[in-house]
């Protein structure tokens, strides 16, 4: 459209005046409706069920005025209002401003051309008028054919400044829905996106450095100690009775507690079944070594099409074995039920146990710093433990 306009006298030429004024026709019936629509907003309020009645649709036709003369900014603008009623939120400020600013432009706007029109169309009737009458315009009375006819030439002048006008308005109009409606308009909501795609990114990069090292951890760290296991077990039976066979046997027997120290690490950090096969073959594995009577029930990831992402299964693992690690080590515990439920966009999982009850979150404890990782995830922990128990740790995360 600014292009259109820096062209000159070829700007006359183009359909850019035709469709300014039609963009002008409709700002002007626009700016009534939006007037009458203000007063319901004044009176109740900015209630969902008004969005929905008034903004979405005022909006929706403001975007379709703007595809006239900037089809960049009203798909936009489409994109914005489709959003905003996809989330069900309320419209922003910078979509009321635009609102309230494009009725009174367009109002004043239309008026003016209104007024613009009336006298325009009076020059250039000018020497229809004089043949049967003679012209009054203002303390200005033109009764001759030549006086008729310049009038009429001033009407034609009259007529391609009103176009440039109207053009230039339109121009302005764009200007403005670039500014309160373009891809800058939110910048705190961008912002937002920005972070949340930032997050994403780490959480997908923690996950896969995770696996690389249990990976390390499993196939090369252990396969050497089990291999150094094997050979001190040569070792001391080749000289069970000498000091190099009780030295052995010492040796051995270190080292068979630094592997059953690294299995319960890779048990707890990354399993294999939990990346292979899920939350639910993870879990049964987990409990087959702790001395407790444990109830898993999960409801909505059994399937091999329902697992959840990645960061929730490992923090849904990571919370279960700490939970069990407690209950063992503190809460004279003798069942323990774990009940995990999908429910719309969000997973619900608590560990209950029937122990001596008291726990609580200590800061720098395993528990807060679940807590913490946990509002990485958007998720929230939380214990409840009354002296006497029972104990439920809950865990509320979106999938």
């Amino acid at each position: 459209m600014s292009a259109a306009l820096r062209s000159g006298p070829r700007y006359l030429r183009t359909v850019w005046p035709w469709r300014s004024l039609a963009c002008l026709a409709t700002a002007g019936v626009l700016s009534v409706v939006t007037v009458i629509g203000i007063l319901p907003v004044l009176l109740l309020g900015m209630t969902r069920r008004l969005r929905t009645a008034l903004w979405e649709p005022m909006l929706r036709a403001h975007s379709a005025r703007l595809r006239l003369v900037d089809r960049s900014i009203a798909d936009r603008a489409d994109v914005q209002v489709t959003a905003s009623a996809n989330e069900e939120r309320l419209p922003t400020m910078r979509h009321v401003a635009y609102v309230l600013c494009a009725a009174i432009s367009g109002g004043a706007a239309t008026l003016l051309a209104i007024f613009g029109v009336t006298i325009v169309g009076m020059l250039l009737a000018a020497p229809v008028v004089i043949r049967d009458d003679h012209f009054d315009l203002g303390a200005w009375t033109v009764e001759t054919s030549s006086g008729a006819w310049g009038l009429a030439l001033a009407g034609a002048v009259g007529t391609v400044l009103l176009l440039v006008a109207v053009g230039a308005w339109a121009a302005f109009e764009a200007a403005m829905a670039r500014r309160l409606l373009g891809s800058d308009a939110d910048p705190w909501r961008l912002e937002a996106a920005r972070l949340e795609t930032t997050r994403s990114a780490l959480l997908d990069a923690e996950g896969s450095e995770r696996t690389l090292l249990e990976s390390e951890l499993h196939d090369r760290v252990q396969h050497r100690l089990v291999a150094l296991s094997m050979n001190l077990g040569l070792a001391e039976a080749a000289d069970s009775d000498g000091p190099t066979g009780r030295l052995a046997a010492d040796a051995h027997r270190q080292v068979d507690e630094t592997l059953a120290e690294l299995r319960a690490v890779l048990r707890g950090y990354s399993p294999r079944a939990l990346i292979e096969r899920g939350l639910a073959p993870a879990l049964t594995d987990l409990v087959a070594d702790v001395p407790l009577d444990v109830t898993i029930a999960l409801d909505g990831v059994t399937g091999a099409g329902e697992r959840l992402s990645p960061p929730v299964e490992h923090m849904s693992y990571v919370l279960v074995s700490e939970a069990l690690t407690n209950a063992v080590r503190h809460a004279q515990t003798r069942h323990v039920t774990v009940q995990g439920d999908r429910v719309g966009d969000m997973w619900l999982l608590t560990v209950t146990d029937d122990g001596a009850g008291g726990a609580h979150i200590t800061a720098g404890g395993g528990l807060d710093r679940l807590r913490g990782r946990l509002g990485a995830l958007d998720g929230n922990l939380s214990v409840t433990s009354p002296v006497g128990g029972p104990t439920t740790i809950r865990m509320e995360c979106p999938v």
